[in-house]
């Protein structure tokens, strides 16, 4: 029977990924429809700093770098896509420096004694920009989870920061424009995807990254 501990680390880890980024995107949402005006006076020093701001948010899992891009989309335009990737890549970095700091290496030993689960890492290692690519494609998978399973899983930090740079870029792009075309923004955080045009999109994405993930992760015929 698990102790106490066990039971209390995945429940902490679960609230922290999936019922706190909720609290905090509703109260950060709220904050927005409140001060639209405040916000479209911001000066670029104030854009900079709530930048940086975002960025330690987004590693923190406490707000989704897609609610971010369709905001600054929706307030900066197309000008935000640069400042976004380089953000999400910083929230990368962050969660990186904090998983060394970690015995990751054990965990890596502990999941190397299961033959499959060893197959499956040394295939992600053979193939790590396109696994990291492919992951990052996918507008649906967590970024925040996502992050800490790249450094855990001892992928090299270039390769995610690369795989990471070229997976944002479309995701990103299509949160951009979704901002853009929206008239208010009460009416893009409660319905960000209307369009049909940014579904057929994300379908697409979503199609893409599963059939690219299966490649890399299927075994390789000798």
């Amino acid at each position: 029977m698990k102790s106490s501990k066990e039971l209390l680390m995945p429940s902490l880890s679960a609230f922290f990924l999936t019922v706190l980024p909720f609290i905090t995107s509703s109260a950060v949402g709220w904050w927005l429809v409140q001060n639209e005006g405040y916000i479209r006076s911001f000066s670029a020093t104030e854009w900079f700093i709530a930048s940086l701001i975002c960025a330690l948010a987004c590693a923190l899992a406490l707000i989704p770098p897609t609610l971010l891009a369709f905001v600054f989309g929706y307030f900066l335009g197309w000008i935000a896509l640069l400042p976004l990737i380089l953000l999400n890549l910083a929230a990368i970095a962050l969660v990186y420096a904090f998983v060394q700091r970690l015995n990751r290496d054990s965990l890596l030993r502990y999941l190397s004694q299961f033959p499959k689960v060893a197959r499956f890492l040394q295939r992600i290692h053979g193939d790590e920009i396109r696994f990291v690519f492919f992951t990052k494609l996918s507008p649906v998978l967590p970024f925040a989870l996502t992050n800490l399973m790249f450094a855990l899983m001892g992928l090299r930090f270039r390769n995610i920061i690369w795989g990471g740079f070229l997976g944002m870029i479309p995701r990103t792009a299509l949160a951009v424009w979704v901002g853009m075309e929206a008239q208010q923004i009460k009416q893009l955080l409660q319905n960000p995807n209307q369009g049909l045009e940014s579904r057929v999109i994300i379908i697409g994405l979503v199609i893409l990254s599963v059939v690219g993930l299966l490649r890399v992760v299927a075994p390789k015929e000798k």
